[in-house]
Protein backbone atom coordinates (compact mmCIF):
# COMPACT_ATOMS: atom_id res chain seq x y z
CA UNK A 1 0.00 0.00 0.00
CA UNK A 2 1.82 3.18 -1.16
CA UNK A 3 1.32 6.60 0.40
CA UNK A 4 -0.66 9.04 -1.73
CA UNK A 5 1.11 12.17 -3.02
CA UNK A 6 -2.16 13.87 -4.00
CA UNK A 7 -4.36 15.99 -1.75
CA UNK A 8 -5.58 14.47 1.50
CA UNK A 9 -8.40 12.09 0.77
CA UNK A 10 -11.65 12.15 2.73
CA UNK A 11 -12.04 8.46 3.37
CA UNK A 12 -14.93 6.34 4.45
CA UNK A 13 -14.21 3.06 6.22
CA UNK A 14 -16.53 0.19 5.29
CA UNK A 15 -16.69 -2.83 7.61
CA UNK A 16 -18.94 -5.87 7.43
CA UNK A 17 -19.29 -9.29 8.99
CA UNK A 18 -21.83 -11.86 7.82
CA UNK A 19 -22.37 -13.75 11.04
CA UNK A 20 -21.69 -12.01 14.35
CA UNK A 21 -21.64 -15.08 16.58
CA UNK A 22 -19.73 -13.26 19.33
CA UNK A 23 -22.32 -10.53 19.61
CA UNK A 24 -21.57 -6.89 20.40
CA UNK A 25 -19.96 -6.12 17.03
CA UNK A 26 -16.46 -7.16 18.08
CA UNK A 27 -15.64 -8.50 14.60
CA UNK A 28 -16.43 -5.25 12.79
CA UNK A 29 -14.59 -3.31 15.51
CA UNK A 30 -11.39 -5.25 14.75
CA UNK A 31 -11.82 -4.51 11.03
CA UNK A 32 -12.30 -0.82 11.77
CA UNK A 33 -9.13 -0.65 13.88
CA UNK A 34 -7.07 -2.20 11.05
CA UNK A 35 -8.63 0.16 8.49
CA UNK A 36 -7.82 3.23 10.63
CA UNK A 37 -4.19 2.16 10.78
CA UNK A 38 -4.17 1.77 6.98
CA UNK A 39 -5.73 5.22 6.51
CA UNK A 40 -3.09 6.79 8.78
CA UNK A 41 -0.31 5.12 6.76
CA UNK A 42 -1.77 6.58 3.57
CA UNK A 43 -2.24 10.02 5.08
CA UNK A 44 -6.01 9.90 4.53
CA UNK A 45 -8.54 11.56 6.82
CA UNK A 46 -11.33 9.30 8.08
CA UNK A 47 -14.63 11.22 7.92
CA UNK A 48 -17.17 8.38 8.08
CA UNK A 49 -17.44 4.75 9.17
CA UNK A 50 -20.02 2.49 7.52
CA UNK A 51 -20.98 -0.64 9.47
CA UNK A 52 -23.05 -3.60 8.25
CA UNK A 53 -22.82 -5.96 11.21
CA UNK A 54 -24.28 -9.45 10.95
CA UNK A 55 -25.27 -8.81 7.30
CA UNK A 56 -24.43 -11.12 4.41
CA UNK A 57 -23.31 -9.92 0.97
CA UNK A 58 -24.03 -13.30 -0.63
CA UNK A 59 -27.69 -12.52 -1.30
CA UNK A 60 -28.44 -9.36 -3.30
CA UNK A 61 -32.06 -9.45 -2.14
CA UNK A 62 -30.89 -8.54 1.38
CA UNK A 63 -30.03 -4.85 1.39
CA UNK A 64 -26.86 -3.64 3.09
CA UNK A 65 -28.02 -0.28 4.40
CA UNK A 66 -24.64 1.24 5.24
CA UNK A 67 -23.07 -0.01 1.99
CA UNK A 68 -25.82 1.79 0.06
CA UNK A 69 -25.32 4.87 2.25
CA UNK A 70 -21.59 4.77 1.43
CA UNK A 71 -22.29 4.69 -2.32
CA UNK A 72 -24.60 7.72 -1.97
CA UNK A 73 -21.85 9.59 -0.07
CA UNK A 74 -19.41 8.78 -2.91
CA UNK A 75 -21.88 10.20 -5.43
CA UNK A 76 -22.47 13.34 -3.36
CA UNK A 77 -18.71 13.95 -2.84
CA UNK A 78 -18.87 13.57 0.95
CA UNK A 79 -16.07 10.97 0.62
CA UNK A 80 -13.61 10.43 -2.23
CA UNK A 81 -11.89 7.24 -1.00
CA UNK A 82 -12.93 3.96 0.59
CA UNK A 83 -10.96 1.59 2.81
CA UNK A 84 -12.14 -1.90 3.61
CA UNK A 85 -10.49 -4.84 5.37
CA UNK A 86 -10.72 -7.12 2.28
CA UNK A 87 -12.40 -6.86 -1.15
CA UNK A 88 -14.93 -9.55 -0.18
CA UNK A 89 -16.19 -7.19 2.56
CA UNK A 90 -17.25 -4.80 -0.22
CA UNK A 91 -18.70 -7.26 -2.73
CA UNK A 92 -19.31 -10.99 -3.20
CA UNK A 93 -21.53 -10.83 -6.27
CA UNK A 94 -20.16 -10.02 -9.76
CA UNK A 95 -23.16 -7.78 -10.43
CA UNK A 96 -22.37 -5.70 -7.33
CA UNK A 97 -18.77 -5.28 -8.50
CA UNK A 98 -19.90 -3.98 -11.91
CA UNK A 99 -22.13 -1.39 -10.19
CA UNK A 100 -19.21 -0.36 -7.97
CA UNK A 101 -16.89 -0.01 -10.99
CA UNK A 102 -19.28 2.43 -12.68
CA UNK A 103 -19.62 4.60 -9.54
CA UNK A 104 -15.86 4.60 -8.85
CA UNK A 105 -15.00 5.56 -12.45
CA UNK A 106 -17.61 8.34 -12.56
CA UNK A 107 -16.43 9.93 -9.30
CA UNK A 108 -12.67 9.16 -9.40
CA UNK A 109 -12.82 7.30 -6.11
CA UNK A 110 -9.82 5.46 -4.70
CA UNK A 111 -10.28 2.09 -3.00
CA UNK A 112 -7.79 0.48 -0.66
CA UNK A 113 -7.94 -2.70 1.41
CA UNK A 114 -5.93 -3.88 4.38
CA UNK A 115 -5.35 -7.43 3.12
CA UNK A 116 -5.22 -7.03 -0.67
CA UNK A 117 -3.78 -3.52 -1.19
CA UNK A 118 -5.22 -0.95 -3.59
CA UNK A 119 -8.04 -1.79 -5.99
CA UNK A 120 -7.49 0.31 -9.11
CA UNK A 121 -10.85 0.00 -10.86
CA UNK A 122 -9.92 2.68 -13.41
CA UNK A 123 -7.66 0.36 -15.45
CA UNK A 124 -8.42 -2.87 -17.34
CA UNK A 125 -5.81 -4.76 -15.30
CA UNK A 126 -7.19 -3.49 -12.01
CA UNK A 127 -10.73 -4.43 -13.03
CA UNK A 128 -9.50 -7.89 -14.11
CA UNK A 129 -7.92 -8.47 -10.69
CA UNK A 130 -11.10 -7.26 -8.95
CA UNK A 131 -13.24 -9.56 -11.07
CA UNK A 132 -10.99 -12.52 -10.35
CA UNK A 133 -11.24 -11.81 -6.62
CA UNK A 134 -15.01 -11.52 -7.04
CA UNK A 135 -15.20 -14.86 -8.86
CA UNK A 136 -13.28 -16.50 -6.01
CA UNK A 137 -15.62 -14.90 -3.45
CA UNK A 138 -18.65 -16.08 -5.45
CA UNK A 139 -17.25 -19.63 -5.50
CA UNK A 140 -16.75 -19.51 -1.71
CA UNK A 141 -20.36 -18.35 -1.23
CA UNK A 142 -21.79 -21.13 -3.38
CA UNK A 143 -19.59 -23.75 -1.72
CA UNK A 144 -20.68 -22.52 1.71
CA UNK A 145 -24.33 -22.70 0.65
CA UNK A 146 -23.81 -26.32 -0.40
CA UNK A 147 -22.37 -27.15 3.01
CA UNK A 148 -25.25 -25.39 4.78
CA UNK A 149 -27.88 -27.24 2.72
CA UNK A 150 -26.15 -30.54 3.45
CA UNK A 151 -26.14 -29.70 7.16
CA UNK A 152 -29.86 -28.88 7.00
CA UNK A 153 -30.53 -32.26 5.34
CA UNK A 154 -28.63 -34.00 8.14
CA UNK A 155 -30.62 -32.14 10.81
CA UNK A 156 -33.89 -32.99 9.06
CA UNK A 157 -32.97 -36.68 8.76
CA UNK A 158 -31.96 -36.81 12.44
CA UNK A 159 -35.04 -34.89 13.62
CA UNK A 160 -32.66 -32.41 15.24
CA UNK A 161 -33.17 -28.77 16.23
CA UNK A 162 -32.09 -26.00 13.88
CA UNK A 163 -30.00 -23.32 15.53
CA UNK A 164 -32.00 -20.36 14.23
CA UNK A 165 -35.46 -18.90 14.48
CA UNK A 166 -37.67 -17.86 17.38
CA UNK A 167 -38.33 -20.12 20.32
CA UNK A 168 -41.36 -22.26 19.50
CA UNK A 169 -44.41 -21.75 21.71
CA UNK A 170 -44.75 -24.58 24.23
CA UNK A 171 -41.02 -25.24 24.55
CA UNK A 172 -38.12 -23.87 26.60
CA UNK A 173 -34.75 -23.91 24.85
CA UNK A 174 -31.50 -24.92 26.51
CA UNK A 175 -28.50 -22.95 25.26
CA UNK A 176 -24.72 -23.16 25.27
CA UNK A 177 -23.24 -19.69 25.76
CA UNK A 178 -24.76 -16.23 25.58
CA UNK A 179 -25.85 -13.80 22.89
CA UNK A 180 -28.12 -14.12 19.83
CA UNK A 181 -25.87 -16.73 18.14
CA UNK A 182 -25.61 -19.13 21.07
CA UNK A 183 -26.00 -22.80 20.26
CA UNK A 184 -29.25 -24.61 21.00
CA UNK A 185 -28.56 -27.74 23.04
CA UNK A 186 -32.13 -28.98 23.29
CA UNK A 187 -35.75 -28.21 24.15
CA UNK A 188 -37.97 -29.16 27.08
CA UNK A 189 -41.68 -28.57 27.63
CA UNK A 190 -42.69 -25.15 28.88
CA UNK A 191 -45.09 -25.95 31.71
CA UNK A 192 -46.85 -22.57 31.50
CA UNK A 193 -47.55 -22.73 27.74
CA UNK A 194 -48.21 -26.45 27.18
CA UNK A 195 -51.71 -26.42 28.80
CA UNK A 196 -52.82 -23.70 26.39
CA UNK A 197 -51.72 -25.75 23.35
CA UNK A 198 -53.56 -28.84 24.60
CA UNK A 199 -56.70 -26.85 25.35
CA UNK A 200 -56.69 -25.04 21.97
CA UNK A 201 -56.01 -28.30 20.13
CA UNK A 202 -58.92 -30.04 21.86
CA UNK A 203 -61.25 -27.14 21.10
CA UNK A 204 -60.15 -27.02 17.44
CA UNK A 205 -60.75 -30.78 17.17
CA UNK A 206 -64.22 -30.14 18.54
CA UNK A 207 -64.90 -27.83 15.60
CA UNK A 208 -64.24 -24.47 17.25
CA UNK A 209 -63.06 -21.75 14.88
CA UNK A 210 -59.65 -20.11 14.95
CA UNK A 211 -61.20 -16.74 15.72
CA UNK A 212 -62.64 -17.83 19.07
CA UNK A 213 -59.32 -19.47 20.02
CA UNK A 214 -57.42 -16.29 19.13
CA UNK A 215 -59.85 -14.13 21.11
CA UNK A 216 -59.50 -16.52 24.05
CA UNK A 217 -55.71 -16.20 23.96
CA UNK A 218 -55.91 -12.39 23.77
CA UNK A 219 -58.46 -12.15 26.60
CA UNK A 220 -56.20 -14.28 28.83
CA UNK A 221 -53.14 -12.16 27.98
CA UNK A 222 -51.27 -15.09 26.39
CA UNK A 223 -48.56 -13.82 24.01
CA UNK A 224 -46.56 -15.51 21.26
CA UNK A 225 -42.84 -16.06 21.87
CA UNK A 226 -42.13 -12.76 20.09
CA UNK A 227 -44.28 -10.91 22.63
CA UNK A 228 -47.15 -10.20 20.23
CA UNK A 229 -50.86 -10.99 20.37
CA UNK A 230 -51.99 -14.17 18.68
CA UNK A 231 -53.45 -13.90 15.17
CA UNK A 232 -55.54 -16.27 13.04
CA UNK A 233 -52.45 -17.14 10.97
CA UNK A 234 -50.16 -17.71 13.99
CA UNK A 235 -52.71 -19.90 15.80
CA UNK A 236 -53.41 -22.00 12.70
CA UNK A 237 -49.68 -22.41 11.93
CA UNK A 238 -48.93 -23.55 15.48
CA UNK A 239 -51.81 -26.06 15.67
CA UNK A 240 -51.07 -27.46 12.19
CA UNK A 241 -47.37 -27.87 12.90
CA UNK A 242 -46.17 -31.45 13.30
CA UNK A 243 -43.68 -30.08 15.84
CA UNK A 244 -46.21 -30.13 18.70
CA UNK A 245 -46.62 -33.89 18.17
CA UNK A 246 -42.85 -34.43 18.51
CA UNK A 247 -42.20 -34.83 14.77
CA UNK A 248 -39.78 -33.13 12.39
CA UNK A 249 -41.39 -31.25 9.50
CA UNK A 250 -39.48 -29.73 6.57
CA UNK A 251 -41.17 -27.69 3.84
CA UNK A 252 -44.58 -29.10 4.75
CA UNK A 253 -43.45 -32.75 4.71
CA UNK A 254 -43.21 -34.77 7.93
CA UNK A 255 -39.81 -36.50 8.06
CA UNK A 256 -40.21 -38.57 11.22
CA UNK A 257 -39.71 -38.40 14.98
CA UNK A 258 -37.86 -35.43 16.42
CA UNK A 259 -35.54 -35.08 19.41
CA UNK A 260 -37.93 -32.79 21.33
CA UNK A 261 -40.91 -34.08 23.38
CA UNK A 262 -44.49 -34.19 22.08
CA UNK A 263 -47.27 -31.98 23.46
CA UNK A 264 -50.21 -33.73 21.76
CA UNK A 265 -50.55 -37.19 20.22
CA UNK A 266 -49.67 -37.96 16.61
CA UNK A 267 -53.29 -39.02 15.98
CA UNK A 268 -54.63 -35.67 17.22
CA UNK A 269 -51.98 -33.81 15.23
CA UNK A 270 -52.94 -35.59 11.99
CA UNK A 271 -56.61 -34.82 12.65
CA UNK A 272 -55.82 -31.15 13.25
CA UNK A 273 -53.75 -30.90 10.09
CA UNK A 274 -56.54 -32.40 8.00
CA UNK A 275 -59.35 -30.36 9.57
CA UNK A 276 -57.57 -27.00 9.64
CA UNK A 277 -56.35 -27.40 6.08
CA UNK A 278 -59.94 -27.87 4.91
CA UNK A 279 -61.24 -25.00 7.04
CA UNK A 280 -58.52 -22.70 5.76
CA UNK A 281 -59.60 -23.34 2.16
CA UNK A 282 -63.22 -22.64 3.12
CA UNK A 283 -62.20 -19.44 4.91
CA UNK A 284 -60.19 -18.07 1.97
CA UNK A 285 -62.98 -18.89 -0.48
CA UNK A 286 -65.54 -17.10 1.66
CA UNK A 287 -63.61 -14.21 3.25
CA UNK A 288 -60.45 -13.64 1.20
CA UNK A 289 -57.98 -11.73 3.37
CA UNK A 290 -60.56 -10.02 5.61
CA UNK A 291 -60.33 -10.45 9.36
CA UNK A 292 -63.06 -12.38 11.10
CA UNK A 293 -65.71 -10.55 13.08
CA UNK A 294 -66.91 -11.77 16.45
CA UNK A 295 -69.51 -14.50 16.06
CA UNK A 296 -72.80 -13.88 17.82
CA UNK A 297 -74.81 -16.76 16.42
CA UNK A 298 -74.07 -20.52 16.64
CA UNK A 299 -75.12 -21.27 13.05
CA UNK A 300 -72.89 -18.67 11.40
CA UNK A 301 -71.00 -20.14 8.46
CA UNK A 302 -73.38 -23.08 8.00
CA UNK A 303 -76.47 -21.30 6.65
CA UNK A 304 -76.47 -21.14 2.85
CA UNK A 305 -78.72 -19.98 0.04
CA UNK A 306 -79.65 -22.19 -2.92
CA UNK A 307 -79.76 -19.27 -5.38
CA UNK A 308 -76.59 -20.39 -7.18
CA UNK A 309 -77.45 -24.09 -7.46
CA UNK A 310 -81.18 -24.64 -6.85
CA UNK A 311 -82.41 -28.18 -6.26
CA UNK A 312 -85.50 -29.99 -5.04
CA UNK A 313 -85.85 -30.36 -1.27
CA UNK A 314 -84.98 -33.89 -0.20
CA UNK A 315 -83.05 -34.69 -3.38
CA UNK A 316 -79.25 -35.24 -3.33
CA UNK A 317 -77.37 -31.97 -3.66
CA UNK A 318 -75.06 -31.87 -6.70
CA UNK A 319 -73.57 -28.43 -6.04
CA UNK A 320 -70.05 -29.71 -5.38
CA UNK A 321 -69.96 -31.83 -8.52
CA UNK A 322 -71.23 -28.89 -10.55
CA UNK A 323 -68.44 -26.68 -9.19
CA UNK A 324 -70.70 -23.97 -7.76
CA UNK A 325 -71.09 -24.31 -4.00
CA UNK A 326 -74.05 -22.71 -2.28
CA UNK A 327 -73.59 -19.12 -1.19
CA UNK A 328 -73.07 -18.59 2.55
CA UNK A 329 -75.62 -16.24 4.09
CA UNK A 330 -74.48 -13.47 6.41
CA UNK A 331 -76.07 -12.05 9.52
CA UNK A 332 -77.92 -8.75 9.37
CA UNK A 333 -81.03 -6.88 10.55
CA UNK A 334 -84.46 -6.63 9.01
CA UNK A 335 -85.17 -3.19 7.69
CA UNK A 336 -88.71 -2.92 9.02
CA UNK A 337 -88.05 -4.05 12.62
CA UNK A 338 -85.33 -5.00 15.09
CA UNK A 339 -84.94 -8.63 14.03
CA UNK A 340 -81.65 -10.51 13.38
CA UNK A 341 -81.67 -12.42 10.11
CA UNK A 342 -79.48 -14.44 7.78
CA UNK A 343 -79.46 -12.81 4.35
CA UNK A 344 -77.91 -13.67 0.99
CA UNK A 345 -76.19 -10.34 0.36
CA UNK A 346 -75.76 -9.10 -3.17
CA UNK A 347 -72.41 -7.41 -2.42
CA UNK A 348 -70.96 -10.84 -1.69
CA UNK A 349 -72.18 -12.33 -4.96
CA UNK A 350 -75.54 -13.54 -3.63
CA UNK A 351 -79.07 -13.02 -4.87
CA UNK A 352 -79.75 -10.11 -2.50
CA UNK A 353 -83.30 -11.22 -1.79
CA UNK A 354 -83.46 -14.35 0.36
CA UNK A 355 -83.63 -13.99 4.14
CA UNK A 356 -84.62 -16.05 7.17
CA UNK A 357 -85.19 -14.89 10.75
CA UNK A 358 -82.65 -16.19 13.27
CA UNK A 359 -85.14 -16.50 16.19
CA UNK A 360 -87.20 -18.85 14.00
CA UNK A 361 -84.26 -20.85 12.62
CA UNK A 362 -82.21 -21.55 15.77
CA UNK A 363 -84.90 -23.39 17.81
CA UNK A 364 -85.72 -25.61 14.82
CA UNK A 365 -82.07 -26.58 14.26
CA UNK A 366 -81.64 -27.30 17.99
CA UNK A 367 -84.65 -29.63 17.92
CA UNK A 368 -83.36 -31.40 14.79
CA UNK A 369 -79.88 -31.68 16.35
CA UNK A 370 -81.16 -33.49 19.44
CA UNK A 371 -83.28 -35.83 17.29
CA UNK A 372 -80.28 -36.57 15.06
CA UNK A 373 -78.14 -37.35 18.13
CA UNK A 374 -80.73 -39.89 19.27
CA UNK A 375 -80.73 -41.54 15.83
CA UNK A 376 -76.92 -41.73 15.87
CA UNK A 377 -76.99 -43.44 19.28
CA UNK A 378 -79.29 -46.16 17.93
CA UNK A 379 -77.12 -46.68 14.82
CA UNK A 380 -73.95 -46.77 16.93
CA UNK A 381 -75.40 -49.57 19.06
CA UNK A 382 -76.29 -51.61 15.95
CA UNK A 383 -73.08 -50.82 14.01
CA UNK A 384 -70.26 -49.85 16.39
CA UNK A 385 -67.50 -50.18 13.75
CA UNK A 386 -64.97 -47.36 13.73
CA UNK A 387 -63.74 -46.72 10.14
CA UNK A 388 -60.44 -45.21 11.30
CA UNK A 389 -58.46 -48.49 11.61
CA UNK A 390 -59.30 -49.33 7.98
CA UNK A 391 -58.33 -45.83 6.91
CA UNK A 392 -55.05 -46.08 8.84
CA UNK A 393 -54.29 -49.41 7.13
CA UNK A 394 -54.92 -47.81 3.74
CA UNK A 395 -52.69 -44.87 4.64
CA UNK A 396 -49.88 -47.24 5.68
CA UNK A 397 -50.10 -49.09 2.34
CA UNK A 398 -50.16 -45.86 0.37
CA UNK A 399 -47.22 -44.43 2.33
CA UNK A 400 -45.20 -47.57 1.50
CA UNK A 401 -46.17 -47.34 -2.17
CA UNK A 402 -45.29 -43.64 -2.25
CA UNK A 403 -41.82 -44.46 -0.91
CA UNK A 404 -41.35 -47.09 -3.62
CA UNK A 405 -42.38 -44.58 -6.30
CA UNK A 406 -39.97 -41.98 -4.93
CA UNK A 407 -37.17 -44.56 -5.15
CA UNK A 408 -38.18 -45.26 -8.78
CA UNK A 409 -38.05 -41.54 -9.46
CA UNK A 410 -34.44 -41.45 -8.26
CA UNK A 411 -33.50 -44.57 -10.26
CA UNK A 412 -34.80 -43.04 -13.48
CA UNK A 413 -35.99 -46.34 -14.99
CA UNK A 414 -39.42 -44.92 -15.87
CA UNK A 415 -40.48 -41.51 -17.21
CA UNK A 416 -40.40 -38.97 -14.35
CA UNK A 417 -43.74 -37.44 -15.36
CA UNK A 418 -45.47 -40.82 -15.17
CA UNK A 419 -44.09 -41.52 -11.67
CA UNK A 420 -44.87 -37.99 -10.42
CA UNK A 421 -48.48 -38.31 -11.63
CA UNK A 422 -48.81 -41.53 -9.63
CA UNK A 423 -47.33 -39.82 -6.54
CA UNK A 424 -49.72 -36.87 -6.91
CA UNK A 425 -52.68 -39.26 -7.19
CA UNK A 426 -51.56 -41.07 -4.02
CA UNK A 427 -51.17 -37.76 -2.20
CA UNK A 428 -54.76 -36.89 -3.10
CA UNK A 429 -56.06 -40.22 -1.83
CA UNK A 430 -54.07 -39.90 1.38
CA UNK A 431 -55.38 -36.37 1.98
CA UNK A 432 -58.98 -37.58 1.53
CA UNK A 433 -58.39 -40.51 3.92
CA UNK A 434 -56.91 -38.25 6.58
CA UNK A 435 -59.82 -35.86 6.19
CA UNK A 436 -62.33 -38.71 6.64
CA UNK A 437 -60.51 -39.98 9.72
CA UNK A 438 -60.35 -36.47 11.17
CA UNK A 439 -64.06 -35.82 10.58
CA UNK A 440 -64.99 -39.13 12.18
CA UNK A 441 -62.72 -38.32 15.13
CA UNK A 442 -64.47 -34.97 15.67
CA UNK A 443 -67.84 -36.66 15.41
CA UNK A 444 -66.77 -39.40 17.85
CA UNK A 445 -65.63 -36.78 20.36
CA UNK A 446 -68.99 -35.02 20.13
CA UNK A 447 -70.86 -38.29 20.63
CA UNK A 448 -69.17 -38.96 23.95
CA UNK A 449 -72.15 -37.13 25.45
CA UNK A 450 -75.65 -38.60 25.07
CA UNK A 451 -78.52 -36.77 23.38
CA UNK A 452 -80.27 -36.35 26.72
CA UNK A 453 -77.15 -34.97 28.39
CA UNK A 454 -76.50 -32.62 25.49
CA UNK A 455 -80.07 -31.29 25.58
CA UNK A 456 -79.81 -30.67 29.33
CA UNK A 457 -76.43 -28.88 29.08
CA UNK A 458 -77.16 -26.99 25.85
CA UNK A 459 -78.48 -23.82 27.49
CA UNK A 460 -75.17 -23.40 29.35
CA UNK A 461 -73.01 -23.86 26.24
CA UNK A 462 -71.15 -20.79 24.96
CA UNK A 463 -71.66 -19.68 21.36
CA UNK A 464 -68.26 -21.10 20.25
CA UNK A 465 -69.05 -24.45 21.88
CA UNK A 466 -72.50 -24.61 20.27
CA UNK A 467 -70.97 -23.69 16.95
CA UNK A 468 -68.27 -26.36 17.24
CA UNK A 469 -70.98 -28.95 17.96
CA UNK A 470 -72.95 -27.88 14.89
CA UNK A 471 -69.87 -27.82 12.67
CA UNK A 472 -68.86 -31.29 13.81
CA UNK A 473 -72.21 -32.79 12.80
CA UNK A 474 -73.59 -30.52 10.04
CA UNK A 475 -72.04 -29.88 6.64
CA UNK A 476 -74.49 -27.16 5.58
CA UNK A 477 -78.00 -25.81 6.20
CA UNK A 478 -79.79 -24.86 2.98
CA UNK A 479 -82.43 -22.16 2.85
CA UNK A 480 -84.90 -22.62 -0.01
CA UNK A 481 -87.15 -19.87 -1.47
CA UNK A 482 -90.07 -18.62 0.61
CA UNK A 483 -93.59 -19.73 -0.36
CA UNK A 484 -96.98 -18.07 0.07
CA UNK A 485 -97.94 -16.67 2.49
CA UNK A 486 -94.50 -15.08 2.68
CA UNK A 487 -94.98 -13.64 6.17
CA UNK A 488 -95.60 -17.05 7.76
CA UNK A 489 -92.75 -19.18 9.17
CA UNK A 490 -92.33 -22.30 7.05
CA UNK A 491 -89.88 -24.92 8.42
CA UNK A 492 -90.08 -26.84 5.13
CA UNK A 493 -87.73 -24.23 3.64
CA UNK A 494 -84.92 -25.65 5.77
CA UNK A 495 -82.79 -28.58 4.62
CA UNK A 496 -79.87 -29.99 6.65
CA UNK A 497 -77.01 -32.04 5.24
CA UNK A 498 -75.44 -34.01 8.10
CA UNK A 499 -71.85 -35.17 8.15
Amino acid sequence: MKASTARVRRVGIYVRISDDREGGGLGVKRQEDDCRLAAAALGWKVVEVYVDNDVTAADRRKKRKDYLRMLEDVKSGHIDAVISWHPDRLYRQPAELEDLIIIVEDHKTEIATVKAGDLDLSTPTGRLVARMLGAIAKYEVEHKQERILRKVEELVSAGAIHNGGHRPFGYTRLYDGEGPRRKVLGEVLNEEEVPYIREWAARALGGEKMHSLVMDAISKGVKTTTGRDWTHQAMRYMLMSARISGRKEHRGVIKGRAVWPAIISIEDSDMLRALLSERSEEWRAEHGDRDSTALKYPLSGLVRCTCRVPHVVGEPCECTERGRPHKKMRTGQRGDKDMPIYTCKRDGGGCGGRTIQIPDLEPLIEKLLFAHMEEIEVVAEEDPDDPRPKLEAKLARWEKRKGELEDELLDGDRPAREIQDAIDKLNGRMADARKQAAEYGVKANLLDISAAELQKAWKDYSVPRKQSTYRGLIREILIHPATRPFNVWNPDRIEIFWR
